[in-house]
């Protein structure tokens, strides 16, 4: 572990990250869902550059062909591997066709759900060991290498990724799972409201795979475009992703979060042009839409994320609430929502006895905040006095995987 550079690997709901420990980021950002030729109208098994056989359709180009047949399927689940088959397959690309190395050479270091259970960390171990023979070993909870890539050891993890955002509290480096609080509002909550926004404004959202050409047309007319003849018969789950991928384009382009007593009609405006050619000004909307995240009163029964912060720093000892609070994490691609830290950090503090002692924490890079996890586990991984940390496969196989796992849950 001294000689050889650790590998990082940080999965999560929408991507799997992974990279050498020496890296100041992840070098592949990749999708966490495979392309599955279930009907045959393909061959199942297509070979990689270094000759081995893949099952899956894997990474963002592969997967954004065609194909007539493919069925899409998520590796994960709310964090957590579902799919092993499918999981094992993108390790074995990420090995050979990403990171060039061969595994049997390199500690790995995985990040994971503060939810992971012990039958899934008993798989991963198993995978790693007996599949990819790697030397050694590391796992850490995903919200405590967040806290450790901003310098923090004890503090509250706010997670705002695609399937929800957590509200993890982390002390002297552990995760206090008893007190974690979890919102169903992370991204995909963010993108069907965008899918009710333009349902109820009749603007159709058209993938960029079905266009053949289209003309110019001023805001809020009728695009002009025609439709590609040549497109194979694609699956809905297919269909469905190439349309998730125009909505999450508009997230990430167009949306803001306001202050809280912003007057929405003085806001800017923001243009935005969909694939089809139809444009418009996009206006206050633009702002209401994550509105939902900070104030629940439409949205029924659901917890706001600044409550959900104050739900988790009560349920911890009294005695290190303010400490928690004083150390506050924002991390996960939902957070990189323009606008997203100023106002959480607004919202607690105003609910909060003592709004001095309010510290967020939020890296201005955008790379940093979103990789938060990784770039904290490559830390971990580096950092000679947690070398203990470490089990090795002579640890492995003397111990077996279920006595580690039972370690590693204390």
């Amino acid at each position: 572990m001294d000689t050889q550079i650790p590998l990082a690997f940080d999965a999560g709901s929408r991507s799997i990250r992974f990279g050498f420990c020496n890296d100041r980021t992840p070098s592949s950002d990749i999708p966490a869902v495979v392309g599955d030729m279930l009907n045959g109208t393909e061959s199942v098994v297509h070979t990689n550059r270094i000759g081995k056989n893949l099952k899956y359709k894997v990474d963002t180009n592969t997967l954004c062909v065609p194909r007539e047949g493919m069925e899409l399927i998520n590796i994960m689940d709310k964090g957590l591997i579902q799919d092993w088959d499918a999981f094992e397959n993108l390790m074995e690309y990420a090995f050979s066709s990403c990171l060039f190395t061969d595994p049997k050479f390199h500690p790995i270091i995985f990040t994971e759900s503060p939810m992971n259970t012990y039958k899934n960390r008993e798989k991963l171990m198993e995978l790693l060991f007996e599949k990819f023979n790697v030397p050694a070993m590391m796992l850490c909870k995903n919200s405590a290498a967040a806290a450790f890539s901003c310098g923090v050891q004890t503090g509250i993890v706010v997670d705002s990724g695609a399937t929800h955002t957590t509200a993890v509290p982390v002390y002297e480096g552990y995760v206090k799972t008893d007190a974690i609080v979890t919102s169903p509002m992370g991204g995909d909550f963010i993108l069907n409201k965008c899918k009710q926004h333009f349902s109820e404004k009749n603007i159709d959202v058209i993938p960029h795979y079905l266009i053949a050409n289209k003309q110019p047309v001023n805001a809020k007319e009728i695009p002009i475009w025609s439709r590609k003849n040549t497109v194979p018969n694609v699956t809905n789950s297919w269909h469905n992703y190439m349309c998730k991928s125009v909505v999450e384009d508009f997230q990430h382009t167009v949306l803001e979060v306001a202050d809280r007593d912003a007057i929405l009609s003085n806001l800017p405006t923001c243009h935005y042009e969909f694939p089809n050619g139809y444009n418009q000004e996009f206006g206050s909307e633009r702002f209401k839409i994550p509105e939902f995240l900070f104030n629940t009163n439409e949205s029924g029964d659901l917890t706001s994320l600044s409550e959900i912060v104050h739900l988790c720093a009560e349920m911890c000892n009294s005695t290190i609430i303010d400490e928690l609070y004083a150390n506050i994490i924002v991390t996960g691609g939902n957070s990189l929502i323009k606008g997203f830290p100023r106002r959480l950090h607004s919202e607690i503090a105003a609910n909060f006895r003592n709004t001095s002692r309010v510290k967020l924490t939020a890296p201005i890079d955008s790379s940093i905040r979103r990789f938060g996890s990784w770039i904290g586990g490559a830390l971990l991984a580096t950092t000679a006095k947690l070398n203990h940390l470490w089990f090795s496969s002579n640890d492995y196989y003397e111990n077996g995987a279920s006595e580690i796992s039972l370690y590693l849950t204390h």
